[in-house]
């Protein structure tokens, strides 16, 4: 081969070289076009970049008379993002490739907002509109109970078998698209005590191919904190005072059965519930078991008062400092009542059981 061909074989390498970069860059940008259907000429367009901790402005446009804007995301990692029409009507929108996303959307508030060209935006509207169907339906059985159509068993039945019912359905989505960052909100539906090795699989999946992202890592040190409190882990040592001041340690009752009851006196439903863990205790103290209260009241008045007046004579502490208490991350309280089953050698078996299903393990454990 002489020079002369050399050299243009170099040159044709260095011009496909150039076009493959170009085309690189050009793969990293996704672009949206909008139209909104009621323009406010003048005002601006924002968009926004929704982080683990806080959003950042990424571009604002100024659609034109028509309502007509454009405008071009670089891809580094998928992301979720929000778009503010004037500061009128907001919407969310998923980007994790290269796309042309079209955006319609009214322009006013509580207005029609409709994405084209984004299938993980179609998975996360889709999960949006089970929750929102979940929230419907709970908060008409709650307006049921209110009325007295339902006994509180009736009602923590009911409400069990549609929070069921919403978490199948969660999960059968997130198995539909593993590798989808939006499976990480879908995830918030399941009960991650009961699904902590289905969602490690998740986050495993995720974390190959999206091994920076911050919603991945983020995810998976949430993972990591789930797993510290998990069914089978030893739970995790509480030392607080009890109402005459002196510290209690939970691990001072190994060798017992214990139920950590997280309540507070300003809970109406564990005042409710009180009765029944009243009438449970009465029947399986006798039997190497004790209930180990922690309250997360903020005054001590209350507190003291509502322990006479429920008539609970098991165990008692608090440090006082209600959602702020050294507990509430400790054990991921995220509502109360909150329950905790230990076994003898202070070992997690079981998690929020309440009522009958709280009675009947009892009832197998301490025959």
């Amino acid at each position: 081969m002489n020079r002369t061909s050399i050299s243009c074989l170099f040159v044709v390498a260095l011009l496909t070289a150039c076009q493959s970069v170009v085309e690189s860059n050009r793969a990293k940008v996704a672009v949206i076009e909008g139209s909104i259907a009621h323009p406010q000429p003048g005002k601006m367009v924002y968009l926004k970049r929704q982080g683990v901790e806080k959003a950042v402005l990424i571009d604002s446009v100024k659609p034109d008379n028509n309502g007509k804007f454009r405008m071009e995301v670089k891809i580094e990692t998928p992301g979720f993002y929000s778009l503010n029409l004037y500061n009128t009507q907001f919407g969310d929108l998923v980007i994790t490739q290269p796309a042309t996303i079209q955006v319609q959307a009214d322009g006013q508030t509580n207005g029609t907002f409709k994405v084209i060209g984004s299938p993980d935006t179609d998975y996360l509207m889709r999960f949006y509109s089970l929750e929102q169907s979940f929230r419907q339906k709970a908060d008409s059985l709650q307006q049921i109970a209110i009325n007295g159509q339902l006994t509180q068993e009736q009602l923590i039945e009911a409400y069990h078998s549609i929070s069921s019912h919403a978490t199948s359905r969660a999960k059968q989505m997130i198995e539909e698209s593993p590798v989808s960052i939006v499976s990480i909100v879908a995830a918030g539906a399941l009960d991650a005590d009961k699904e902590l090795p289905f969602l490690q699989q998740i986050h495993q999946k995720l974390q190959e191919v999206y091994p920076t992202s911050e919603y991945v890592v983020d995810f998976g040190n949430r993972l990591e904190q789930i797993s510290r409190t998990a069914i089978g882990k030893p739970a995790p040592e509480i030392a607080l005072n009890s109402p005459d001041g002196k510290e209690i340690k939970l691990s001072s009752l190994r060798g017992k059965y214990v139920l950590i009851d997280f309540w507070a006196s300003w809970c109406s439903p564990c005042r409710r519930e009180n009765p029944n863990m009243v009438r449970m205790y009465n029947r399986f103290k006798g039997k190497d078991f004790e209930i180990f209260g922690v309250s997360l009241d903020k005054d001590k008045e209350q507190w003291l008062k509502a322990i006479k007046d429920d008539g609970l004579t098991w165990t008692h502490v608090s440090d006082l400092k209600f959602w702020q208490s050294s507990v509430v991350p400790l054990y991921r309280i995220q509502g109360i009542p909150m329950t905790v089953l230990l076994d003898k050698d202070g070992v997690i078996i079981d998690k929020n059981l309440r009522g009958q299903a709280l009675e009947d393990r009892l009832a197998e454990l301490l025959k």
